[in-house]
This record gives C-alpha cells, structure tokens and sequence, in this order.
C-alpha cells in the first residue's frame, strides 16, 4: 500500500513581501494530455484586492501518483492513461487543476477469433484489441477492419467474419498506426448431422462441457473445428471449447452449430450450496496502532504493524492468541513478516526510516516466540521495501526506491548480500536526480518452482524464469517469460489510484488482485477510506501465454491479499472483511455470482484504531484455523466449520 496525504487549505497567507494571498488557481485549471507528455502549470495568486501577486514556496501534488507525477517547479508528467489531480500549496492554501491523461495511441493490434476455422456460410467474431507502446490495451479506440480475400470471407466493421468460399483470408485489422493480421481459414462442410452430449445438471459456479459428434453422409465423425457454441437466456455462459458455466439457477439449452447444421442438448442447473461456513472464533483488538501484514508458523504467529513494532504470539490455543514479545525496529512501517520453511529465521521489512537505512531485517527465531535481530540489509534497498518473498535461502524483493525486484542470498544470513535484479522497463518512466523512479511500481510478488510472479502496478503481472528453466534463468539472472497486462483504466472510476497489487499461485491457477485507493488518502485518518478491486484468475498452465478465464470480487468493495489452501481461497477484502472462496475444479467466469462464496467475517470491532470500520489486510490458513489481521482492528482468528441443522 503506497500512502497519499491531502494537503488541506487554512487562513489567509502572507508572502514575504507582506502582501497577503487571497486567493490561489493553477493555470491551467483544467487540461489534457497525452501519456508521456508534459505539461508545465503556473501558480495566480491575488490579495484581497485583486492585485495579482507572486508568491513562493510554493509546494506541489499529485494524485493519483501512477497517473501523473509533478516536479516542485511545476511540470506535469503524464504517466498512463486517467484523471489526475493537481495541488499547489502556499502556506495553509490550496489550489486545485484537473489533468485528464489520455493513452498513447496505438502501435500494434491484437486479433483473436473463436473459431478462427469456418464453414461457407459460417460466422466468427474477430476481437480486436488495439495496444499502446507499453503494451496498455486501448478498448475505446475504433478500429477498422478489412479482408484479404472478400471472396473467401468477409468481415463488417464490427469484426464479424462470414465464410464465402473454401480457402484461406487474412483479416487485417487498423487502430491509428497500430495493425494486427489473423490468418481465417474456410473450410468445405462435410457435416450433415450433429448431436450434442453433456452432463443433464449442474450447480452454479461448475464448470461442465459438452461434446458435439459431426457426422458426414456416410455417418462417420470428422474432426471439425468449427462448432460454434451459444446457450440461450441471461445468467450462463458456453465457451468456444464447449466449456458451459452459470451465475443463476434454471434450464438452459446449449447448441452446436456447424454451417446450417445444428443441435442442442439441456442442462438443469440448481444454485449452488456450501455444507460449510466460515466464521470468527477469536480475535485481538488493536486500538493505539494498525496492523499489517502476519505470518503464521508452527506455534507462533507474528504480526507486523503500520508502527515501529512486530509482535509475537503463541497460537498453541488458536482462538486465544497469547502475545510473547514485541521487537522494536528503526521504522515508521513494517509491512512484510515471513520465515523460512524451517521456521529458524524471519526476515521482516522496513519503511521510513529515521535513519533513512530501511531495507529488510532478519530474525534469529532460536526461540521462536521471543524473535532476535539477527543482521539486516540495506545496502541496496536503504529507500525501503514493500513486499519480500523467501523461497530456499533467497529473499525476492521490491526496492521501494527503484521499483526492481532484488534478489538477496541469506546463505550466509549474518551477511546478507545482493546476487541479482530485475526491472521493467516502459516508456513513462520518469528518472529522478536521485535514482528514483516514477512510471513502473512493483508491489507484490511469489516465487513457486523456479517461476517468480511480479504484480507491477501498472504494467500487470510479470513472469520471470529464475530456476524452472523454461528461458535459463536463475535467481542471480532473472529471465523474462511473459506479460499479463491490462488497462485499470476500463476497470474502476477516474481519479482511483489503481493497479495490479498482489500474486498467488495454486495449481494451473495464478490469482492476479488489484488494489484500489483514492488518488488522495491518509492511511492514519480515522475516517473510512473507500476502496476497490477485483481478482483476476489467470490460467497459467501455459507459462508463456496466460490467459484469464474468471474474477473474483465483492461489490463495491476492495481487496488486498489472498491464500489459496485446499481449493479454498481466503481474501482480505479491506472494508468488506475477510472471505473464504470455493475454487474447486475448473474456474471461468464471475466466482461471486455464481455463487461460490462460502462466507465471511466482518472484522470490525468498536475498540479499534478506527471503530467498526473493517480493514482486513489479508488472511492466511495454517493447520485448520485462518489467521487474518486487520489495519483498523487487529487479530482475527476464523475456522470453516459444518453448517448447523436449524431445527
């Protein structure tokens, strides 16, 4: 979580020529710009008379900080696409300009169909999908649409494609400059006859297939690729693979369809009901400060704070944490808490400093429930860490300074030492004198069988190779497998700081979670502060190529970070509590719709930091119990449990 304070305005200010600002603006209060480009505002400054003045001292904000960025002298960077607001401060007043940034226009188009093989007569839909030098998609650009060969097929300005005659055509595709191409090949239809199977019932939320059998005269099967698949009615879903999902219960028909040829087969679909359900079984109530992040581990959880301290517990008697210890650090924040397999050394990480040596400490866990300060870590991540991910005797991190992932050896762990690094690099990034950068943010990231997962803000999920092997890579010489991007744009209101925040792996599965804030907040405000968000789940089983097949997420609310155990995933989803997720089988579609919720805990408590106002950071489950904690009220112990007969 990356804090953003209002400046607020106050009393009439003097300048040191003794004229008094009566007023202050931004010139221009309003203006747009393209991603990348700059834009150099002024300060006009009256006194009561009118008398325009010049003031100094002026200090300059934005927000949100991945939409724009503004130096102190006034110039305006645009980042991504978005509404940023401006601020200048003289004294106690404020001025406020608005600075709509729109994308960058589009160098390259990507097409897909399905089924991208067709009969005479057939039709397909063409997806176009324009996309920006930082591979940003562009969903309300227009895009033009053309064939190569009209007399094979031919294709409308909305992209459908209709099969003419047997051959093979090129649907080209423009956006702008940006162009993509789509080989659509039109074959002769041997199918006279078609039956479709498939399971006769189904819950909500299961995904089901049915398989169609094409026959020619001769009453043989023949491999076609170009069924095309529709269901009829709202509330479920049929795929191009024959995959079948629904959100509502009822009777749905499924068909099949090859050219003229067609046949359908029905599926009675009943709501889906959980003999499970997820509730509190103890808690610890914090009300002088906030907690982060925790780690649950044998006996022991620990949990770090949005303060100076990390605590310990024993959780021998799961509902009734006991605490052991406190260890006291030179920070304002410790975000991250983890430990090694083993459990024998802990590693948490630091954020404003005093000492301005932030970097990441690690813990001397000899006697587990009282940690020590074993040595600590600075030398290259002194401007702090957000999130660190041990896997063997490798710690995966963020440098909060330079937005890379550093990788650090604990071999030694009384000497701890860089060994490799990693950083992506896109057109807006804009370079400070002092190294650092603003433009790409990483924030959260997991390392599972040699595959390092990035959640990169703006810029989506990266994958890296550092061990598995897929493109050579090592922790010491991390190697690029793949991008997952997206426009958080499309997704949530203007003026939110959002963007990709958290990775989860489980299975084929990648659980991709995006964090979402307004673009002015301060985290220590006893106020309610609104958020978003929403999880993408990515099939992973092709490395090179994810693809997203369902999301999960509450309506109007946000989300933070996520475990997945047992095909059960737990979510801290801020202000609406902590959730349990069934993702057993295969996933596609809306999760919540479906109804695959199994329940929740609402984490407020009126003794804490804020009172009943739930801010759960995230959840983790460790041998029958979830342990979660919440930023405004503390510890929360869950269980899933069997529901009661209600007699």
């Amino acid at each position: 979580m990356r804090l953003t304070f209002v400046l607020a305005a106050s009393a009439v200010v003097a300048t040191p020529g003794g004229a008094q600002v009566a007023t202050l603006e931004i010139v221009p209060a309003k203006a747009t710009v393209v991603a990348g480009q700059e834009l150099r505002a002024s300060i006009r400054a009256k006194d009561a008379s009118g008398r325009e003045i010049a003031p100094s001292g002026v200090i300059w904000m934005v927000g949100p900080f991945d939409v724009a960025a503004v130096t102190q002298a006034g110039v305006v960077k645009a980042l991504r696409q978005g509404t940023a607001r401006v601020l200048a401060r003289v004294g106690g007043k404020v001025a406020s300009a608005e600075v709509v940034v729109q994308a960058k226009p589009a160098v390259k188009v990507e097409l897909t169909a399905s089924p991208a093989e067709i009969v005479p007569g057939q039709v397909t839909l063409v997806r176009a999908t324009p996309r920006t030098e930082d591979n940003d998609p562009l969903s309300d650009h227009p895009v033009r649409f053309r064939s190569s060969a009209p007399a094979v097929a031919t294709v409308d300005s909305a992209g459908v494609v209709v099969g003419r005659g047997v051959g093979e055509a090129t649907i080209l595709a423009e956006s702008g400059t940006g162009r993509g191409e789509l080989p659509i090949r039109v074959i002769a239809n041997r199918v006279v006859r078609l039956t479709v199977s498939g399971p006769g019932s189904a819950r909500t939320g299961d995904v089901i297939r049915f398989d169609p059998n094409p026959v020619d005269g001769q009453g043989r099967r023949v491999s076609s690729g170009a069924v095309r698949w529709s269901s009829d009615g709202p509330g479920a879903t049929v795929f191009p693979d024959g995959a079948f999902v629904a959100e509502r219960p009822g009777t749905y028909v499924v068909t099949a369809t090859v050219g003229a040829v067609a046949a359908s087969a029905p599926v009675t679909v009943t709501q889906r009901v959980h003999d499970r359900t997820f509730e509190s079984v103890g808690s610890v109530t914090y009300g002088h400060l906030q907690a982060a992040e925790h780690w649950a581990i044998g006996n022991v959880l620990y949990v770090s704070t949005i303060a100076d301290r990390l605590y310990s517990y024993d959780i021998t008697d799961p509902a009734n944490p006991k605490l052991t210890d406190s260890l006291i650090v030179d920070a304002r924040l410790i975000n991250d808490v983890s430990t090694n397999a083993a459990g024998t050394i802990g590693l948490i990480t630091r954020q404003q400093a005093s000492s301005r040596k932030n970097g990441i400490v690690f813990l001397d866990l000899a006697d587990p429930f009282h940690p020590k300060i074993l040595s600590e870590y600075t030398e290259t991540v002194s401007g702090g860490v957000h999130s660190a991910y041990i896997d063997g005797h490798y710690v995966y991190l963020n440098d909060a300074h330079t937005q890379s992932m550093r990788v650090i050896s604990f071999a030694d762990p009384k000497r701890p030492k860089e060994v490799g690094k990693w950083q992506v690099e896109n057109t807006v990034t804009r370079f400070h004198q002092s190294g650092q950068v603003e433009g790409r943010s990483l924030h959260d990231l997991q390392v599972k069988d040699g595959i390092a997962y990035l959640a990169y803000w703006k810029d989506g999920l990266i994958i890296l190779d550092v061990g598995h092997g897929i493109k050579g890579g090592s922790p010491e010489n991390p190697k690029f497998v793949s991008q997952f991007s997206y426009n958080h744009a499309d997704l949530y209101p203007p003026g939110m700081i959002a963007g990709t925040h958290s990775v989860f792996r489980f299975r084929n599965y990648l659980v991709v979670g995006d964090e979402v804030f307004p673009g002015f907040f301060d985290v220590n405000s006893r106020e309610r502060i609104k958020t978003l968000g929403r999880l993408h789940i990515l099939d992973v089983s092709d490395l090179e190529r994810p693809k997203k097949v369902a999301e999960y997420s509450v309506p109007n609310a946000g989300s933070h970070n996520m475990w997945v155990e047992d095909d059960v995933m737990y979510v801290g989803n801020f202000e609406a509590g902590v959730r349990a997720v069934d993702m057993s089988g295969d996933l596609r579609g809306d999760l919540y719709a479906q109804g695959r919720e199994i329940g929740s805990i609402w984490t407020g408590s009126p003794d804490g930091f804020r009172a009943n106002l739930p801010m759960t950071w995230g959840a983790q489950p460790h041998k029958g119990h979830v342990y979660a904690t919440d930023m405004n009220s503390g510890v929360w112990v869950g269980k899933l449990t069997p529901k009661r007969l209600v007699p």
